[in-house]
């Protein structure tokens, strides 16, 4: 049995998102009751534990190592004793990143200094579907990513590289982005933890659920249905529900009280959506890009929701158009409120829908798909 770790330091406040904090986290308990080849261990600091527990993350006690941040002028040396002690005390032979940031960058330095020995392999996980689309565009986002993740592609020897994201596989390697030339592996499947009841009674609500920022579009869901009203559509007992927190936030509802539609959208936050989802009956995605593998939507898929979302990078992955969802066929604000209205329209549509997100989460993204892969991917780093 191998031993392998994700490091995890830092976390923030996980309110109103971090769907890749959860997920790893979700993950990693749920991997310490499974049958497996690797032990897996989870590298986080106390103050990141609290933040996990306070979205019901990271319930396991077994296997959480707890690493302590310093916060003088020997954080450096003090934290590269304290990685590479842990490292030896628990036979760590490959660490993985899940996400990374700048601050891990200086540890993953010294652990790729260790002795070859006691060296374990080291995994990067991309998660941000924008690096191809930014990372050398001369703007505030790129060059965030150019200045945060140059570093570490020139200075460290990443073992090997997680994505969710072809584009990304093809655009560090067309770009020899990474000097150690690692190989990129791309995962097709994801999976929530979540489980939602079946037999709690659909409300003709259609949900928004993401950070209120640029990225994510809200405002398109707003002009949507600002377009909708204009259109004299029949709403019914429709309602429309916007859940996040955000920079956008302030606009959003400025531009709700604008459009005189406060009676049909709902702006609020919540830690746990469980009980939001199992009782609508549709997701709305307006983000740029890409909408695989989203967290929300898959937790909505889940709970059998239909879902509309902009045909972005990998959606096709979760969406499947007439099948469980809607694709818009017009990019933009008119072509969310056409899809809307004629998911609004055809009731008759709605069950099979629904019953098409549930069996994708049951049958296709699930955690034994999801755990197969990414330990496939661990032994073929471990044997280069």
């Amino acid at each position: 049995m191998a031993n392998v770790a994700f490091l995890f330091t830092g976390i923030g406040s996980l309110s109103g998102g971090g769907g890749a904090e959860r997920f790893f986290s979700d993950f990693f308990d749920k991997h310490q009751n499974s049958e497996s080849k690797y032990k897996l261990f989870f590298i986080t600091d106390s103050e990141s534990v609290k933040h996990f527990n306070s979205v019901g993350s990271l319930k396991s006690k077994s296997n959480v190592v707890i690493f302590k941040i310093i916060n003088n002028r020997f954080k450096s040396i003090i934290e590269s004793f304290q990685i590479a002690k842990l490292i030896i005390r628990y036979r760590i032979k490959l660490i993985q990143i899940p996400l990374y940031n700048i601050h891990y960058f200086s540890l993953v330095k010294s652990i790729d200094a260790l002795p070859k020995i006691i060296r374990p392999k080291i995994c990067l996980t991309i998660t941000d579907a924008f690096i191809p689309y930014y990372y050398f565009i001369d703007n505030n986002r790129g060059y965030n990513f150019k200045n945060i993740l140059e570093p570490l592609f020139q200075e460290v020897n990443i073992d090997s590289v997680i994505s969710w994201y072809e584009l990304f596989k093809e655009f560090s390697l067309t770009n020899n982005l990474i000097k150690s030339n690692p190989p990129v592996f791309c995962i097709n499947s994801r999976y929530t933890g979540k489980i939602f009841a079946s037999n709690v009674k659909k409300q003709n609500h259609i949900i928004y659920a993401g950070r209120f920022t640029i990225a994510k579009r809200p405002m398109l869901f707003v002009e949507a249905i600002n377009i909708l009203k204009h259109n004299k559509t029949d709403f019914k007992d429709w309602k429309f529900f916007m859940y996040g927190k955000g920079n956008l936030e302030n606009d959003i509802i400025t531009k709700i009280a604008e459009y005189g539609i406060e009676h049909l959208v709902s702006v609020s936050h919540a830690l746990d959506l469980t009980k939001v989802f199992e009782e609508s009956k549709c997701f709305v995605s307006t983000q740029d890009f890409e909408n695989f593998p989203s967290l929300s939507m898959n937790e909505a898929m889940a709970a059998g929701n239909a879902i509309i979302s902009r045909n972005v990078g990998q959606t096709n992955l979760f969406v499947k158009d007439h099948v469980n969802g809607l694709l818009l066929k017009q990019d933009d604000e008119k072509g969310l409120a056409e899809a809307i209205e004629y998911f609004i329209k055809h009731p008759e549509l709605h069950q099979s829908m629904s019953d098409e997100s549930v069996r994708l989460t049951k049958e296709v993204h699930t955690f034994d798909n999801f755990k197969m892969q990414i330990e496939s991917f661990w032994s073929k780093t471990l044997n280069y």
